[in-house]
C-alpha cells in the first residue's frame, strides 16, 4: 500500500529533515489531508522547513480545526486567546478550546483550567478550573497534574492532602524527564528548566540555575520561544551562565520574532538601556508599542511613561495616561504609581489627589516600591488624605530596611509573579529602584530631623539617612532647591559637634580562637563609652563587612578606593555575591588571603587568572577611575551603614572615617602593600586590560620584587 503524504512527512520530520517534511505536508494539504494541513501550521509556527509566519500558521490551524483535527482546534483557540497571527478574540478562543476539550484533547483542559484559575480574560472561577485540571490530569497532561496539586496543597475546593500533591508532582516531573531525554521534547525541556529555575520543595528539588540554563538552551535551540526568552533573562542576570548582555539580546530577538510579548518587552528594555545593543529610545518605544497592542501590561506601563516623558516617541500626556490606565486595568503593579502621578498633577486626566492616593495605595498593596514611597509622601504632605506622619515614617523605615537587607545579603536578583502567574526577574538595586530608595532615605531623613512621626529630633541619625540619599543620587527635578546636600549643610551648621559621629570608632577584634561566627568579630564603640556587637545573619555576611573595613582602612590603596566607591556608588558590591564560593570552615583570615591574593589556572585560556581580585575591576567599574577624586575626597565621612545589635525596626547608621577603624595586628598585613591610588589613576583603561595583568605584581610584592614604582604604570600593566 502506497504511503500517504502525512506519513511520509512525519518520517522526514522525525529525521529533522524539515524542508522535505514541509514539501510532503504541502502536497497532502492540496489533496485535502487535514492532518497535513495542521502540520503545515506547525511548520510556519516553528519555522521548520520554511520561515516563521504566524499569520499563515493561524490560517492552516483554523483550516484543519474546521476539518475536525483536535490539535488544530486547540492551536486555533490559543491563537485567538493570544492574538497570535489573528486578531485577539476571547469568545472564539473559548469556542475552539471547548471544541478541543470535547474531543478529549488534554492540553485544552489545561488551558481552560489556567484561564479560569487566573481570571485573565474570563471571570475567575476556581471550581471550573479544578474540574478542567482534574480532567486533564486523568488524560495524563502533566501541567494539569501540577495545577491540580496546588489545590491539594492549599486545601481549596478539596481537602488538603500533601501526599496526593506530592504524588501528582512526582508523576509530572518523571514524565517531563523521560520526554526531555528520550523524545528530545522541547516543551518538556522548557518545563524542566522552569522547575530547576524556581526549585520544587515538595520534591526536594533545590534551585539550580546551571541545570535550568542547560534545559532552556536545549528547548531554545528547537525554537521554543518561552525558553529563548528565559535563556535571555539568565544571560542578563548571569544566572547559571556567564553574564552576557549581547547573548541575552540575541535570544530576546529570536523569541520576539515568534510574537512572544515578554520577549518583545525585553528587546525594548535592551534598546532603552543600551545593554547588548546600541541605545535607541525610538526602537525601545517601537517594541513596547508592539507588545502593548498585543495586550502585554508591562509594556503598556512603560509605553505610557515614554509618552509622558517624550522619550523615543512624541510627547503626549493623554496617550501616556491612556496606556497607564490600560496597564492598571490589566493588573500591572508598576503602573499604579505613574497613573497616580497623572491624577495628582493633572497630566492627561483631570487633577484628583484623592484618586491619586487610592492608586498609590493599590500599588503599594501589590508590593510596588515606587507606590509605597509615593503613598508615604502623600501622608506627609496631605495629598488626597489626612496628614499621618507616623504612618509615613513606618512605611519609609520599612523601605530603607528592605534596601539595606538587599545590600547586606548581596541580593542581585529577585522574582515575583504577577496576577496572571508570569514570573518577573529583576535586580532590586537597579538604577530605577535606587532612585526610589534614595527618595525614601531623603523623606525619612527629613522626618527624623523635624521630629515628625518620631519621638524626638535626632540630627545624627537624620544626617546618616540624608547622606545615604545623597550617595544614592537623590534629586527632585520639580524642586531642584530641595537637595540632600543643602539639608545636610543646614543640620551640620546647627549641630557643630554631633554626638555619635566623631567620637565613635569601629574595632575589628581578634578573638584568638574560632568562635561560633568565626575568629574575628566587629564591635562599635559608642560616644557614651559603651560598645555593641555588629549583628550578622551569616559568617559570610560578616566577612563582607570585615573585608570592607580592612580595605577602607587603607585610604590610599586601590582596594580602599574601590570599596568606598561601591559603598557610596550606585553599583555597590554586587560582585561580592561570589563570596559563596568560599568554604565556611576556612574562616575570615583564609578568606581575605584568597580574596585578595589567590590565583587559579584557567584551562581554556591557558593563563593564570586572579579570580577574587576581579571584583575590583569588573564591568561595573569601568568608569570608576574617573570618579576617584570626587568620591574619595577628604570630606568623605561614613562607611555606609554599620548596624549594631539594638532592634530590627531602627536604622542605626554610624558615620565613620577610615582612620577610625581599629585593625588587630594579625590582620594588618592585609592592609599593606596594596596598589596605590596614584598607580590606579595613571591607568584609565580599566575595562580593557587583559586578564593576566601585571597589577598582580603589586598585590603580592614578595613574589614580584622587581616591580618598579618609578616606571610608568601603563607600561607595566599592559606588558
Amino acid at each position: 500500500m502506497e504511503e500517504n503524504w502525512f506519513d511520509k512527512g512525519l518520517k522526514y520530520w522525525e529525521k529533522k529533515d524539515y524542508e522535505q517534511a514541509y514539501e510532503c505536508f504541502c502536497e497532502g494539504d492540496k489533496e485535502g489531508n487535514a492532518d497535513c494541513t495542521e502540520q503545515l501550521g506547525l511548520c510556519y509556527q516553528w519555522g521548520h522547513g520554511v520561515d516563521t509566519d504566524l499569520q499563515k500558521a493561524a490560517f492552516y490551524n483554523e483550516k484543519a480545526a474546521k476539518a475536525g483535527v483536535p490539535m488544530a482546534m486547540y492551536d486555533t483557540g490559543l491563537n485567538y486567546e493570544r492574538g497570535q497571527g489573528v486578531q485577539q478574540d476571547i469568545k472564539r478562543a473559548l469556542f475552539w478550546l471547548e471544541k478541543a476539550a470535547e474531543k478529549e484533547y488534554a492540553d485544552a483542559y489545561l488551558e481552560l483550567g489556567n484561564l479560569y484559575y487566573y481570571g485573565e480574560y474570563v471571570q475567575k472561577d476556581h471550581e471550573k478550573s479544578f474540574k478542567y485540571y482534574q480532567h486533564g490530569a486523568e488524560l495524563g497532561e502533566n501541567r494539569s497534574k501540577t495545577g491540580l496539586a496546588e489545590f491539594y496543597i492549599e486545601g481549596e475546593i478539596v481537602e488538603k492532602d500533601l501526599e496526593k500533591a506530592k504524588m501528582l508532582y512526582r508523576e509530572a516531573f518523571d514524565s517531563y524527564y523521560e520526554m526531555a531525554n528520550v523524545d528530545n521534547d522541547c516543551v518538556a525541556q522548557f518545563w524542566l528548566g522552569t522547575i530547576y529555575s524556581d526549585g520544587l520543595p515538595i520534591l526536594d528539588i533545590t534551585l539550580d540555575y546551571n541545570q535550568a540554563a542547560e534545559w532552556y538552551l536545549k528547548a531554545a535551540l528547537q525554537n521554543h520561544d518561552d525558553a529563548q526568552n528565559n535563556l535571555g533573562i539568565m544571560y542578563t542576570h548571569g544566572m547559571g551562565v556567564v553574564q552576557d548582555y549581547k547573548q541575552a539580546f540575541e535570544w530576546f530577538v529570536k523569541a520576539s520574532k515568534r510574537k512572544n510579548v515578554v520577549a518583545m518587552s525585553n528587546v525594548a528594555n535592551c534598546y532603552y538601556s543600551g545593554k547588548g545593543v546600541e541605545q535607541d529610545y525610538g526602537k525601545a518605544a517601537e517594541y513596547h508599542s508592539k507588545a502593548a497592542h498585543l495586550g502585554y501590561a508591562n509594556s503598556q506601563e512603560v509605553l505610557g511613561e515614554m509618552y509622558l516623558d517624550g522619550k523615543g516617541i512624541e510627547q503626549n500626556n493623554a496617550k501616556g495616561a491612556y496606556w497607564l490606565k490600560v496597564a492598571c486595568e490589566n493588573g500591572e503593579r508598576s503602573a499604579f504609581a505613574p497613573m497616580g502621578d497623572c491624577y495628582r498633577k493633572g497630566r492627561g486626566v483631570e487633577k484628583d489627589e484623592k484618586k491619586a492616593f487610592e492608586l498609590y495605595q493599590q500599588g503599594a498593596s501589590m508590593g510596588n516600591l515606587r507606590s509605597k514611597v509615593s503613598m508615604a509622601e502623600c501622608l506627609i504632605e496631605g495629598w488626597g488624605t489626612k496628614f499621618e506622619d507616623k504612618q509615613a515614617f513606618k512605611i519609609l523605615a520599612s523601605i530603607c530596611n528592605e534596601e539595606e537587607n538587599y545590600r547586606e545579603n548581596l541580593v542581585t536578583v529577585t522574582s515575583h509573579d504577577d496576577e496572571k502567574g508570569v514570573t518577573f526577574y529583576e535586580n532590586p538595586l537597579d538604577e530605577i529602584s535606587i532612585k526610589h530608595y534614595a527618595k525614601a532615605y531623603y523623606l525619612l531623613g527629613t522626618l527624623t530631623y523635624t521630629r515628625k512621626g518620631t519621638d524626638g529630633a535626632n540630627p545624627s541619625k537624620a544626617l546618616a539617612l540624608l547622606r545615604m540619599a545623597e550617595r544614592l543620587g537623590y534629586e527632585d527635578k520639580g524642586h531642584p532647591e530641595l537637595t540632600a546636600e543643602k539639608l545636610i549643610d543646614k543640620i551640620e551648621s546647627e549641630n557643630q559637634d554631633l554626638e555619635g559621629t566623631s567620637n565613635i570608632y569601629i574595632e575589628i577584634r581578634d578573638l584568638k580562637k574560632r568562635g561560633r561566627m568565626g575568629r574575628f568579630d566587629i564591635y562599635v564603640h559608642h560616644a557614651d563609652g559603651t560598645e555593641s556587637n555588629v549583628r550578622f545573619g551569616t559568617d559570610r555576611r560578616k566577612f563582607c563587612y570585615l573585608l570592607l573595613l580592612l580595605l577602607v582602612s587603607n585610604k590610599e590603596s586601590v582596594q580602599g578606593l574601590m570599596a568606598r566607591y561601591f559603598c557610596y556608588g550606585r553599583d555597590r558590591l554586587v560582585s561580592l555575591a561570589r563570596i559563596t564560593e568560599l568554604a565556611d570552615e576556612e574562616g575570615p583570615e583564609k578568606w581575605i588571603e584568597k580574596f585578595i591574593y589567590a590565583d587559579e589556572y584557567d584551562k581554556d585560556s591557558k593563563e593564570w587568572r586572579y579570580k577574587y581580585t576581579n571584583w575590583m575591576y569588573s564591568n561595573e567599574q569601568r568608569k570608576a577611575s574617573e570618579f576617584f577624586k570626587e568620591v574619595c575626597s577628604a570630606d568623605e565621612l561614613e562607611l555606609y551603614q554599620i548596624r549594631s545589635t539594638g532592634g530590627r525596626d531602627s536604622i542605626a547608621s554610624i558615620a565613620i572615617r577610615p582612620e577610625q577603624i581599629v585593625i588587630p595586628d594579625s590582620l594588618i598585613k592585609y592592609t599593606k602593600n596594596l596598589p596605590s591610588r596614584k598607580l590606579m589613576l595613571s591607568y584609565k583603561s580599566v575595562g580593557n586590560r587583559p586578564q593576566n595583568i601585571a597589577i598582580t605584581k603589586k598585590l603580592n610584592p614578595n613574589k614580584y620584587e622587581e616591580w618598579n614604582e618609578d616606571v610608568e604604570s601603563n607600561g607595566q600593566l599592559m606588558e
